[in-house]
């Protein structure tokens, strides 16, 4: 492997200087027999030195994998504006994460809004679609409840399902409380859903 350290680079240069005009470098344990030579040398090999450690980190800052620093932040400017910034304190790998997820979303599925709410809250939310048998099964009753596989109407955290209500849902956002939901939030569900879609959604105290 090539030595790329100052003394490295004072060693290649040292050896281009014609034969005999000065003595040979030194080899381990003896003494350095021209030592101004050798101090000159070393000067032009810390140039050398910086400059390819420069060069190597600048071939870093050429990939989005590899880019750390004020790279990443000069990347994100350049493809997204104010759009996308560096959270205070957010690491490198962080921010490389987020830069990517805005680079290449993943839109319009259900999953995408699970997403969302999850990393708006902190954890996972409730989606429920009206059309999606999973989420509402058949109808149930508060004698029978299991009759509709444990949901129905009349059944207290029970739902009953309607095939007249197409391309919406409703999201259940566990903060703790009933506010009106964060106007982020909304924005950010609503970038992942598909033209034409509705969600309703509603920050509750708990999921029970």
């Amino acid at each position: 492997m090539v030595d790329v350290t100052q003394n490295g680079f004072a060693l290649r240069i040292r050896k281009l200087l014609p034969t005999g005009w000065f003595p040979m470098p030194p080899a381990t344990g003896e003494t350095e027999q021209a030592p101004v030579l050798n101090a000159l040398l070393q000067g032009f090999g810390s140039v050398f030195a910086w400059i390819w450690a420069m060069l190597s980190g600048t071939a870093d800052q050429t990939r989005l994998a590899t880019m750390t620093g004020a790279f990443l932040d000069m990347f994100a400017s350049d493809f997204f504006g104010t759009l996308l910034t560096r959270n205070t304190g957010e690491s490198d790998d962080a921010f490389r994460i987020r830069i990517e997820e805005a680079l290449f979303p993943s839109l319009g599925t259900r999953p995408d809004v699970v997403n969302v709410i999850a990393d708006e809250v902190g954890t996972a939310g409730r989606v429920i679609e009206p059309r999606n048998a999973s989420d509402c099964k058949g109808l149930g009753s508060m004698s029978a409840p299991a009759i509709g596989g444990g949901y129905g109407y009349g059944v207290a955290a029970l739902r009953y399902g309607s095939r007249g209500t197409p391309f919406q849902l409703f999201a259940q956002l566990p903060t703790g409380d009933t506010n009106q939901p964060a106007i982020q939030t909304l924005d950010r569900i609503e970038n992942v859903m598909p033209a034409g879609t509705i969600a309703w959604v509603q920050d509750v105290e708990n999921l029970g």
